[in-house]
């Protein structure tokens, strides 16, 4: 005799796109945790977990690009002034960008 037991559904529900970009713009650009964005959107830790691990594993790895025609080079330097620019991306996406002027006195090779 089999018994009829009542199952409890979860109900699922999406979330918008607006809402996952938000979710991904506080952990990664704003720096706060996984816990804390998901208590300032109002979602489940869980659910903002699953979405910022996707994010990470798929969506980071493909937009990171690798310019392995471009090679480091080196050469001697006396007392020059070296202009750098630095430019800083996190998951591919510019944050900021800084030049930095240095005077040279050493010999780099």
């Amino acid at each position: 005799m089999k018994q009829d037991s009542k199952r409890h559904k979860t109900q699922y529900y999406k979330l918008s796109s607006e809402l996952r970009q938000t979710l991904i713009h506080l952990i990664c650009l704003k720096g706060l945790k996984i816990k804390q964005a998901a208590q300032q959107l109002n979602i489940k830790y869980s659910v903002a977990k699953s979405i910022f691990f996707y994010y990470r594993n798929n969506m980071i790895r493909n937009k990171q690009s690798f310019y392995s025609a471009k090679r480091c080079f080196y050469r001697k330097t006396t007392k020059e002034i070296v202009i750098s620019r630095i430019i800083t991306q996190i998951a591919g996406e510019y944050v900021s960008s800084k030049i930095v002027h240095q005077t040279t006195t050493q010999v780099s090779m």
